[in-house]
C-alpha cells in the first residue's frame, strides 16, 4: 500500500494531467540551477562592479551592491525551493509547484528532513525541508486544499524505512514530527542532524544581522580597494 492510498485528504488525489507529470527526480535540474544561482550572486555582485569600475564604465557607488548580495542569496534559496499546491501521487510521490517548476519528492527515498522556522510578528513560518536521493529539494508545510500538513506523510515514510537507512533528521524536525524517541534508537533508520535550541529561533534575525553586516561591509571595503588598485 502506498502513502498516497493512505492519505485522507480528498484533494490529494491528482487529476490525470498532473498525475502524468509526477515522476521521481522531477525538479532535480531546477534545484541545481537555484543552488548555482545562490553561489553566483555574491561572486558576481563582487567581481562585476570591481571590473566595471576599473574600466570606468560605472561609478564607485555600484560597489555597495555587496551590502545586499549576502542577503539576496538566502532569500533566493528560500523562495525558489518553497513549494505550494502540494499533492500526493501513486508510488509514494509528493509533488508541489515551485518558482522553477513542479518538483516531486520520493517520500520512500528521503535522505534529509530539516525544519525552517522564520520568526514573525504573530507566529513563526514553520516548514519542513525535504530532500530525496534523486537530489530534489522542496520546502513544504500544507497539502493542497485545506489545513492538512505534510507531517503525517513524512513521518509515516520515515517509520517505514529499513534499519540502517540513515535518513538525516534535524533535531527541530524530529520535534515537529514527534520522532525524537525514534531518533535516539540505535537501529540507524534515522540519523541525528543539526541541533538548535528553541530559544534561539526568535533571535535568528538579530544573529543574521550580526553575522551578515560585518561580512557585507568587508566585501564592500575589499571591492573598493581592488577597484582602486593600480
Amino acid at each position: 500500500m502506498t502513502l498516497n492510498s493512505r492519505a485522507a485528504a480528498p484533494d490529494s488525489a491528482p487529476d490525470s494531467a498532473e498525475g502524468a507529470q509526477a515522476a521521481a527526480g522531477q525538479g532535480r535540474t531546477g534545484r541545481r540551477v537555484v543552488d548555482l544561482i545562490v553561489l553566483l550572486i555574491p561572486l558576481l555582485a563582487f567581481a562585476a562592479p570591481v571590473v566595471l569600475v576599473r574600466a570606468e564604465l560605472i561609478s564607485e557607488g555600484f560597489l555597495f551592491l555587496n551590502m545586499f548580495s549576502l542577503i539576496v542569496s538566502p532569500m533566493v534559496a528560500f523562495y525558489a525551493h518553497m513549494g505550494w499546491h502540494a499533492r500526493t501521487h501513486d508510488g509514494d510521490l509528493l509533488s508541489a509547484r515551485t518558482l522553477t517548476g513542479r518538483r516531486t519528492i520520493d517520500l520512500g527515498r528521503l535522505t534529509k528532513v530539516g525544519r525552517l522556522e522564520v520568526p514573525g510578528q504573530t507566529r513563526n513560518d514553520d516548514r519542513l525541508v525535504l530532500t530525496d536521493t534523486h537530489g530534489v529539494r522542496v520546502i513544504l508545510h500544507r497539502l493542497q486544499g485545506g489545513d492538512e500538513t505534510v507531517d503525517a506523510l513524512v513521518r509515516r515514510a520515515l517509520m517505514r524505512r529499513r534499519q540502517g537507512a540513515g535518513v538525516v533528521v534535524s533535531d527541530r524536525a524530529a520535534e515537529r514530527l514527534d520522532l525524537r524517541a525514534e531518533l535516539a534508537r540505535p537501529h540507524g533508520r534515522l540519523q541525528a542532524g543539526r541541533k538548535m535550541r528553541e530559544g534561539l529561533i526568535g533571535f535568528l534575525p538579530l544573529l543574521g544581522v550580526l553575522v551578515l553586516a560585518p561580512a557585507s561591509i568587508g566585501l564592500v571595503i575589499l571591492a573598493w580597494i581592488l577597484s582602486a588598485a593600480d
